[in-house]
């Protein structure tokens, strides 16, 4: 027996697919897709092609596989990039078209219009998602992180904050109290990250390879004081992905609170190497504050813009 949460309640209720292999598939990716990672990612995309090889009329695969190329566009600025904003923007328009009712179709919409920085449309896509379901995780989380790379921190702090009632995910927690530290609502943020560990780390029993979340807890114990936790933590994470572009910037963000310039600066330049290149969001990032005045770290900056130009 297992317990449901209520949007996978009514997800299983809308009968999607009357192909159950295709469904299958489909019920498949979220154990990967919430991990973030990009071995988890591509995996998650996987299943959601082959569901729509078994079914191409799936609208909510579709947006999936929009979800999932929207996130690798958002995390990795490598050499697949462009072509993973062009399928998440062809994926989110056909899952519109079969299913323009549908809350999830809105959403990855939203998230791939997000990445072609056309964002007045996005919010549009975003806010249809959430008056069509006001309980999707996604539509909420997806268009928070929006927000907050393009420096809306206080409409960012929101969207975290009504996410994580939906569904008491890591992320949505962990980006709230960063929220709130940016915001320097330094209290607030606090008793955020202090009521975000435990989920976190609760995340890491079930799912020990997850480097990303350790890298979230490591941040976590820094910002309350706990240097010794928190270089674990991003020992740890390290040791399982050290190759991953996030698991890398995350561990820079660990390194700079803890007053590790060189060590913080290394890892951000070899996050850039592999692939990390949100400059927006670095530069709304809380953690990062103590490489500001370092020329080494305007010099990243100034090459993303230059890059982006």
């Amino acid at each position: 027996r297992v317990v449901l949460r209520e949007d996978e309640r009514r997800a299983i209720t809308k009968a999607p697919t009357t192909d159950p292999e295709a469904y299958d598939y489909y019920l498949r990716w979220r154990q990967f897709f919430h991990q973030r990672r990009k071995k988890s990612v591509l995996f998650a995309r996987q299943m959601f092609e082959r569901a729509i090889q078994r079914d191409p009329t799936y609208a909510r695969a579709h947006a999936g596989l929009a979800d999932a190329c929207s996130l690798l566009a958002h995390h990795y600025q490598d050499d697949r990039a462009a072509a993973n904003i062009e399928q998440a923007d062809v994926a989110s328009r056909k899952a519109l078209e079969m299913s323009p009712d549908l809350p999830e179709a809105h959403a990855a919409r939203g998230f791939a219009l997000a990445q072609l920085k056309r964002y007045p449309e996005a919010e549009q896509e975003f806010c249809r998602a959430i008056e069509l379901d006001p309980n999707l995780f996604e539509a909420k989380y997806f268009y928070a992180r929006t927000c907050f790379q393009r420096g809306e921190l206080a409409r960012a702090l929101e969207l975290f904050e009504q996410a994580s009632r939906v569904r008491e995910n890591h992320e949505a927690l962990y980006f709230a109290a960063q929220t709130l530290s940016a915001l320097e609502r330094s209290t607030e943020a606090q008793a955020a990250y202090r009521r975000a560990l435990p989920v976190i780390e609760r995340h890491m029993e079930l799912n020990p390879d997850d480097a990303r979340a350790a890298t979230m807890a490591a941040v976590c114990c820094s910002r309350l004081g706990d240097r010794t936790r928190g270089l674990e933590w991003a020992r740890q994470a390290t040791v399982v992905d050290p190759e991953d572009a996030g698991v890398c910037y995350n561990v820079a963000c660990l390194l700079a609170l803890e007053g590790e310039r060189d060590d913080a600066i290394e890892h951000l330049q070899r996050a850039m190497r592999v692939g990390f290149a949100r400059r927006d969001w670095i530069e709304h990032d809380p953690d990062l504050e103590s490489l500001r005045d370092d020329p080494r770290f305007q010099e990243l900056i100034q090459d993303r813009r230059d890059e982006s130009a």
